[in-house]
């Protein structure tokens, strides 16, 4: 699963098996288990809200609810011995499940579903017939024995039994029972409560015996599965069943499959110990916060306080069941969407979109209790009372298609063999101890916090939202024995737990980080000049001399023009943008030079010509003889970079090749601070020529460059594309550090022999197979400029100068963010190689939108077309917020942009695919610079909501469409990444028959 994301589902060896009567049965018999525990669920909640069970076992319950003048809306239920009631059932179910995992190991899955029913019929009887609290909580307890014996035993007999294609769809039918033992609780409830003489609540707790009696008889009536039996020693009997369930005749490969996974499990002696064990922790960290998210949705405190939660909102008694028995039918039907697409869309998209939706309902119900229920309100009006209605029935729909059925689903098919037992009773454990919080914590939670209960549910979905976005792998289609090797092993983050990174031998050589610390200078002249032409642009000398119309505006007339357009002027943008359009024109001969001449040579002609630019610039009399100037810093800058980001990852050993290609941006960083340092200082100098010394000081890192391309060695990878194979082999022993390098030099020469065969690069990469690597690396250049950092970095003083800020704050402001890049960068140095691209760049995204979206509000409220400054307090608020979003664009956006696209083509369209990557994000920044201030005039603060907006769309990009390459060796992409990836394989694939075809043909 190379994407990070999506595990393959095509190719997956399936074993044959049909869909037998015999599946279908015992998958109907097994998972009236969850109707057991769904009956439970709903009738807990009913018979609380009865006053004559109310009355019967808790009376001071019964006489707040009595008086309406009396407690709060929120804290008339509030009492821990009714809490107990609904809780205890919870306690006894996590001790259960402890002793139930022995017993479903040892005795099998069939033996643990009786055992289950028995407790649920002994527990339901006594709970029906008693007449004091102290019995009450027995029976509960007894009932929470049944269940975490059913819970243990019924998701894993299910996953077992089922053929892989529909194996979701089956073990659904546990939650699908669940929710349909909540339907028919509400349904019992509310005919119940209507019984004269006070006993209903009897019957609802009596008919609970019902789904316990269908269970015990159940578990008779069907075969152990196959790998219980195989297990326990039981191999014919265990090949017998399989036959029969499979429906065909040959079983022997599964059969063989179950028999290497129970010859694993009988080695493993102690399971809970083997658990902790490395290997094993992926699947047990997600069964784990599977379960505690399962219970922070908040679904569990609605559907067990329903009828509770609506009388407190202010329905009356019938209309509370009526609307219980709504949401119930909601819950059993919107299971059924889960049945239906578990095993077409997958299980990571339906949790997602789930959180999305149940996020959104309950803000909503947050906002309209916060507006409408006050604490000794009476009730609610019709059109109020029908919206929260739907908003329940929004979030339990969402949640009854994913957070529901797929909290049991998945551990229940990721552990192997030797600890699903011991997996799944730590999965029920968590899931019951959770629940018991939540069950005796809700109604004291509801009275202190009233309606930010549902905004406190609100922040544990976002966070399970970036949890399954990072960490849940797909195992739809999946074999169950077969999870370690599809899944564990290809997931960006869990592989490292179950395999280690196969790189090529190398060491970390002296030699290899100095040619990227002196490669890397070319990120510092390119980052001295974006820092030094916004700083320039906000000193009065220079907009005296060469933009005097800006010069009046900015110091002549402070208050004719507002303060977004103080600096709307198309030849100032033009000043810094054409740079950017040169960049771009020269990167095009750039990538034709670096392909024949080498990267060395490249990056020294860089060098040369942003010296001659450097000194256009800083002895310019007029506009032209500027613009010259920065035309030719521009190709400097098209040639650099489109040498230096190849060159670092072509000498880069794999484990660290996004550590050392970040060095490109830390420089670039660099660079900027370095020119706010000198902005800062040559703005005091006296006499008006100080910005000629920030523009001169550019051929620092210009000469640093040019003389680090005279000293380093070319690529091995660049001299065996070139024909030098000998000198080659000698570099790449040079850069390693090891004798034994031939296998990485066979697959350079290999790499070399296939880009010989490429005449025409730039027309390749257009070709079918290509068009992953270009599509992301185009998308990533935009992106990176449409975050908004270059248009924050050109302009931070003039940016700062527009919030009010005095002019040397402006700089020092700017001083101040440019610290923060580098620092930041150097978070992404270490971490890129760790944490990997991916995560980096879905954090950052976060960051980024909230940091824009609070620059925008404040600068909304309090800057104002002509006000002269801002407050101090939201000044610095200002700075922060700007510093929290480049922090977080040092470490993902900006470096990763870089690296990303270097690493990931094949040899024979790199040069012509860096070309493209640079091309494009010259024309990005081109185009935000010379649109910026216009666009900052035109949208005001509205112009931070346009990038935030932006920054939504990239998170999404990354989401579904980004693989990760860490630690991926760089001419290995095609065969680790792109032919995993859930979308881009379908290139690789197509590219890869239509070539077979030819040949064949031919």
């Amino acid at each position: 699963m190379a994407g990070g994301s999506f595990a393959s589902a095509t190719g997956d060896t399936h074993f044959e098996s049909k869909i037998t009567f015999a599946v279908i049965i015992s998958c109907i018999m097994a998972a009236t288990g969850g109707l057991m525990f769904g009956y439970d669920i709903g009738i807990s909640g009913g018979v609380t809200s009865m006053p004559s069970f109310l009355k019967s076992f808790f009376p001071e319950v019964y006489r707040r609810t009595q008086e309406p003048a009396g407690d709060s809306n929120y804290c008339k239920y509030d009492n821990q011995s009714l809490q107990l009631f609904t809780s205890s059932l919870y306690l006894a179910a996590l001790v259960a499940t402890m002793f139930a995992s022995p017993v479903t190991r040892k005795l099998g899955r069939k033996q643990t579903m009786f055992i289950a029913g028995v407790f649920f019929i002994v527990g339901t009887v006594l709970n029906a017939v008693v007449n004091s609290l102290i019995l009450l909580i027995l029976g509960r307890i007894l009932l929470g024995c049944g269940v975490g014996f059913a819970n243990q035993a019924v998701p894993v007999f299910l996953s077992e039994i089922a053929p892989t294609r529909i194996r979701g769809a089956l073990n659904i039918m546990f939650q699908l029972n669940i929710t349909i033992g909540i339907l028919i609780a509400n349904l019992v409830n509310y005919f119940t409560a209507k019984i004269k003489g006070g006993y209903g609540w009897r019957i609802s707790l009596a008919l609970a015996a019902v789904p316990a009696v269908m269970l015990t008889v159940g578990s008779l009536m069907v075969d152990d599965t196959p790998n219980s039996l195989i297990e326990r020693g039981l191999e014919d009997e265990g090949k017998a069943v399989l036959k029969k369930i499979r429906g065909v005749e040959n079983v022997e490969p599964e059969f063989q499959e179950l028999l290497k996974a129970s010859k694993v499990a009988k080695m493993v002696k102690h399971p809970f110990k083997s658990l902790l064990k490395r290997h094993t922790r992926p699947p047990l960290i997600i069964a784990i916060m599977l379960q505690i998210f399962q219970q922070f949705t908040g679904i569990n405190a609605i559907m067990f306080y329903a009828p509770v939660l609506f009388n407190t909102l202010g329905f009356h008694s019938d209309a509370s069941l009526y609307s219980a028995v709504i949401t119930g039918a909601v819950n059993v039907l919107s299971t059924l969407v889960s049945v239906y697409f578990v095993d077409k869309v997958g299980r990571r998209m339906l949790l997602l979109e789930a959180c999305v939706q149940m996020f959104v309902s309950q803000m909503v119900i947050a906002i309209v209790l916060g507006l409408k229920v006050q604490d000794h309100s009476d009730s609610l009006n019709q059109g109020y009372a029908v919206l929260v209605v739907v908003m329940v029935c929004t979030f339990v729909a969402s949640f009854a298609w994913s957070w529901g059925p797929l909290g049991w689903l998945i551990p229940s098919e990721t552990f192997p063999l030797e600890t699903r037992s011991a997996g799944q009773s730590v999965t029920v454990f968590v899931n019951m101890l959770f629940t018991f919080i939540i069950a005796q914590a809700f109604l004291s939670m509801m009275c202190q916090l009233k309606f930010g209960i549902f905004l406190f549910f609100s922040a544990w979905v976002l966070a399970m939202s970036v949890f399954t976005v990072l960490l849940i792998p797909e195992t739809k289609n999946i074999p169950i024995e077969e999870m370690t090797e599809k899944v564990w092993r290809n997931h960006w983050f869990w592989k490292s737990f179950t395999t280690s990174a196969s790189d090529f031998e190398a060491k970390i050589t002296p030699i290899v980080i100095i040619s990227c610390i002196m490669a890397a200078t070319g990120g510092l002249m390119f980052g001295y000049d974006v820092g030094v032409s916004g700083g320039v642009t906000s000193m009065p000398p220079f907009l005296k001399k060469f933009f005097p119309e800006v010069y009046k505006k900015t110091v002549e007339e402070k208050e004719v023009d507002s303060n977004y357009c103080k600096y709307d002027n198309e030849k100032l943008q033009l000043f810094t943008s054409c740079l950017y359009l040169a960049g771009l024109t020269a990167t095009f001969f750039a990538s034709y030079i670096t392909r024949k001449q080498g990267r060395r040579a490249t990056m020294l002609i860089a060098g040369f010509i942003f010296i001659a630019g450097v000194a256009f610039s800083a002895a310019a009399q007029n506009l032209a003889m500027l613009i010259i100037g920065r035309v030719l810093l521009g190709c400097g800058v098209g040639f650099a970079n489109q040498a230096v980001p190849v060159f670092l990852s072509e000498i880069a050993p794999s484990r660290i090749r996004g550590a050392l290609n970040i060095l490109f941006q830390l420089n670039v960083t660099l660079g900027i601070l370095f020119a706010n340092l000198v902005n800062y200082g040559t703005n005091k100098i006296k006499g008006g020529w100080g910005w000629r010394l920030s523009l001169g000081l550019g051929g620092l890192p210009a000469v640093l460059l040019t003389l680090g391309a005279f000293l380093v060695v070319d690529t091995p990878n660049s001299l065996i594309e070139r024909g030098h194979l000998e000198e080659g082999k000698v570099v790449l022993r040079k850069i390693r550090g090891v004798d034994n390098i031939e296998p990485e030099f066979l697959e350079l020469v290999n790499a070399s022999r296939v880009a010989k065969e490429v005449k025409h690069p730039f027309r390749n990469i257009l070709k079918r197979r290509n068009r992953p690597q270009l599509i992301i690396s185009i998308a990533l250049q935009v992106f990176q400029q449409f975050t908004g950092i270059n248009a924050i970095m050109f302009y931070a003083p003039v940016l700062f100068n527009t919030l009010g800020f005095k002019n040397d704050a402006s700089l020092y402001s700017a001083v101040i963010t440019g610290a923060v890049n580098v620092l930041s960068t150097v978070v992404s140095i270490y971490s890129a190689d760790r944490l990997g691209r991916r995560m980096l760049l879905l954090e950052a995204g976060v960051q980024m939108f909230l940091s824009q979206f609070v620059i925008a509000v404040i600068i909304g409220k309090k800057v104002k077309d002509h006000s002269e400054d801002l407050s101090k307090g939201f000044a610095v608020l200002v700075v922060v917020m700007v510093c929290i979003f480049v922090s977080a664009f040092a470490w993902s956006w900006g470096p990763l942009s870089w690296l990303i696209p270097s690493e990931i083509f094949p040899l024979e369209t790199r040069s012509a695919g860096q070309s493209v990557a640079v091309c494009v994000n010259l024309l990005s920044t081109f185009v935000i610079a010379q649109a910026f201030l216009s666009m900052l005039c035109l949208f005001k603060f509205g112009i931070f909501l346009f990038f935030s907006g932006c920054v939504l769309i990239m998170s999404t990009f990354v989401l579904f469409l980004l693989p990760e390459t860490k630690n991926v060796p760089i001419e290995e992409m095609t065969e680790r990444v792109w032919k995993h990836h859930w979308l881009w394989k379908r290139f690789i694939e197509d590219d890869c028959v239509k070539e077979e075809k030819v040949v064949t043909g031919n």
